[in-house]
């Protein structure tokens, strides 16, 4: 029984060293297109470039590699879907927070038409279709539009430049790098404290138990 007291007791110190350990959150860092021609490639070289970021938009950057960004845009939402690919890092600002607007949402309509059509009944000549815009392609004097449609990606004729900018006029302060250190460490700890807690109880739980499972009755002469 003693061997089975320690053996728990050993346990519970080992979870609770592992409880009381801070946790912090990976930080999330956007950097925002300088440039008209800040493309967006799958991968690090200028022929698989897909469309231009619209200028002053961001990225999301996951990796940073040398002269390259690994990097997301857009958010799985609505009609759009993320895309993860490489981006020149001389194109971009790095940004100091969490911009207010990062990505561009924009809509675009898409028509099929059907020529020559001769039947008497009443055929659809034309078809409507909502597209979500990525960005410019430009191709010499030829320009083409990237978007998502109907579950595929693609390039449809004309540029789709009209957006709004996105400059704010004031951007978000860095923090404090001692201000972030205590407000990750308050995070971290108290996370840790109500770990603590449970384990503790637990802990006193047990050993309650065991007192109660293993003394001996009291024996009146």
């Amino acid at each position: 029984m003693k061997r089975f007291t320690v053996l728990i007791v050993c346990i519970l110190l080992t979870a609770l060293a592992c409880a009381v350990q801070p946790v912090y959150a990976a930080p999330v860092s956007y950097a925002r297109a300088a440039v008209h021609d800040a493309y967006f490639f799958t991968e690090k070289n200028s022929a698989s470039s897909l469309f231009a970021v619209p200028y002053t938009y961001c990225i999301e950057v996951i990796r940073d590699e040398g002269e390259w960004y690994y990097a997301r845009y857009a958010n799985d939402t609505g009609i759009y879907k993320s895309l993860y690919g490489y981006c020149r890092k001389e194109d971009f600002t790095s940004e100091s927070g969490v911009p207010e607007v990062t990505f561009l949402y924009k809509t675009v309509t898409v028509k099929f038409s059907v020529n020559g059509n001769n039947s008497s009944l009443p055929v659809l000549n034309e078809i409507s279709v909502e597209a979500a815009y990525y960005g410019t392609y430009y191709s010499g004097a030829s320009v083409y539009s990237y978007v998502y449609c109907q579950g595929s990606f693609g390039y449809i004729e004309g540029a789709n430049d009209d957006y709004p900018l996105n400059t704010p006029d004031t951007e978000p302060e860095k923090p404090d790098d001692n201000e972030s250190n205590e407000k990750g460490g308050a995070s971290g700890w108290s996370v840790g404290l109500i770990a603590f807690i449970i384990i503790a109880v637990l802990f006193v739980t047990v050993i309650a138990i065991i007192w109660l499972t293993t003394r001996k009755p009291n024996v009146n002469a």
